[in-house]
């Protein structure tokens, strides 16, 4: 079956395959490694696939038509998310007007297996399926030309009513999937002022053990629990990246967690594995702040590791604890002070707005992100996205701002705070944000940090990316 896979632009620079559905401060743009994933998987099937990434190229919605027009696909899939339901929504109708009643449409993502029955409600007919959760075989059931009834995981319209099929299980064995389907990309339209341009990701995992109330894509897409592939697999993807691209400065680790406490005999089976191989590119990967293990950061950085993403997230124990975080604030201190002895640059990610947060425990935060020896730092407000136990938590107590999907961003569809808290409204943790940034950038110690961080061209390009970022931002502001 002709299939085109989606992922369309909803303003410039909005970013739907982050954690975040957002223009992320930073103006950073995310490779959709979940679609390029299940392309990859439908064109093993024999199908003939496109994969577009409209948000990487800012595509409008007309120029979205004459790719729709020129293709003729008889499968369109739409990557969702909560900001952007109803445009996505309209791009559904869009393909349903081009192509006709023949073309079926369907929905994927966090939002859309949270709200199935709003969105299907309010497509008005344009979307004819929700393939819920995660969703690769699921769709290759779709063209495949099953019948619906017999496809796990997706929801439907029937005979004016709303039907769920039985949820499909998690694929075990992730060594059967293909490596993504790159080709239809340019990694030149992705930009992250943490990495080297360019750069591309892969993951070697899915799914994560931790149980952060606030986290979307374990809870509602990929399962709290980490299911990974074989190191020799993943380092041939590597080599494959390598191949296809290369001019690659970096590989990013999009794996929820690479370093979790269970699986680190796997970490260090890829970092001798790319040794081996004698592989040389520098690659970054999202950290836990609680690895601990100075012979393991050695090992990672000789394999080529040159920065991690590590989530610290709050300042306080008890708010730490209150979104089961899983880490001490003393652990988190001494993972940096490692990761600074091995060489290994940490980009800190810190949030206001936890259950129980008050002015005094946002502080605490902002103050351990200036003392901790990090490159970098995003700050930002808790998001309550659905599907979250934080969402349910944020609901059920009537702490919710916004009233329709659209506002879960700004007017300029930047990332926003969707909560206000018991003496802590949103305003105050948009203000806590910024001066979260602003205390942690604009100080002359790390202004020269940053400075000692370049050692490339492409280290230059990326910060310099990193810069105008950040002025654009507070520009906007």
């Amino acid at each position: 079956m002709k299939t085109l896979l989606l992922n369309p632009a909803y303003g410039d620079d909005f970013v739907k395959s982050a954690r975040w559905f957002a223009k992320s401060r930073g103006r950073v743009q995310r490779h959709p490694e979940y679609l390029a994933q299940a392309t990859a998987v439908l064109e093993r099937s024999g199908h003939v696939t496109l994969l577009v990434d409209g948000a990487a190229k800012n595509l409008s919605m007309t120029a979205t038509e004459r790719i729709v027009a020129e293709f003729r696909p008889e499968l369109v899939v739409i990557q969702a998310s909560t900001p952007s339901i109803r445009s996505d929504i309209s791009y559904a109708a869009l393909c349903k007007k081009t192509m006709g009643h023949g073309c079926t449409t369907v929905l994927v993502g966090a939002h859309v297996t949270a709200e199935p029955e709003d969105t299907l409600e309010t497509s008005n007919g344009s979307v004819d399926l929700i393939a819920r959760g995660e969703y690769d075989y699921t769709l290759r059931d779709i063209a495949n030309g099953t019948a619906w009834e017999q496809i796990l995981g997706i929801s439907y319209l029937k005979e004016g009513q709303i039907e769920h099929n039985p949820a499909r299980p998690l694929i075990e064995d992730l060594d059967e999937l293909p490596f993504p389907a790159w080709h239809h990309i340019n990694p030149y339209e992705y930009h992250d002022a943490g990495k080297l341009y360019p750069f591309i990701t892969l993951m070697g995992g899915r799914g994560c053990e931790a149980h952060c109330t606030f986290c979307v894509t374990p809870q509602l897409l990929y399962g709290q629990r980490y299911r990974s592939r074989s190191p020799e697999l993943v380092v041939d993807e590597i080599e494959y990246d390598l191949k296809l691209f290369p001019f690659l400065k970096e590989i990013m680790f999009e794996d929820d967690t690479l370093t979790l406490k269970s699986h680190r005999p796997r970490l260090v089976q890829i970092c001798e594995e790319i040794l081996r191989r004698g592989i040389r590119i520098p690659w970054s990967a999202n950290a836990r702040a609680d690895l601990r293990d100075l012979e393991l950061l050695q090992l990672m950085k000789r394999a080529g590791c040159r920065w991690l993403c590590a989530g610290f997230e709050f300042g306080n124990q008890q708010i730490l604890n209150n979104v089961r975080k899983g880490t001490k604030v003393e652990n988190m201190k001494e993972f940096a002070e490692l990761a600074k002895k091995a060489h290994i640059q940490v980009n800190g990610c810190f949030m206001i707005g936890g259950p129980g947060e008050t002015l005094a425990t946002a502080h605490e935060t902002i103050e351990l992100a200036k003392a901790l020896p990090i490159t970098s730092a995003q700050f930002t407000g808790v998001v309550a996205y659905p599907g979250t136990e934080y969402y349910q938590w944020a609901r059920e107590n009537d702490y919710l701002v916004p009233r329709n999907w659209p506002e879960w961003v700004d007017e300029n569809r930047e990332q926003r705070t969707v909560v206000s808290l018991p003496g802590m409204s949103k305003e105050t943790i948009d203000e806590l944000v910024d001066k979260g940034l602003r205390e942690f950038y604009l100080r002359p110690r790390q202004i020269t940090r940053v400075a000692a961080s370049i050692h490339s061209l492409a280290d230059l390009k990326t910060k310099f990316y990193g810069l105008f970022s950040f002025v654009d931002y507070f520009k906007k502001k």
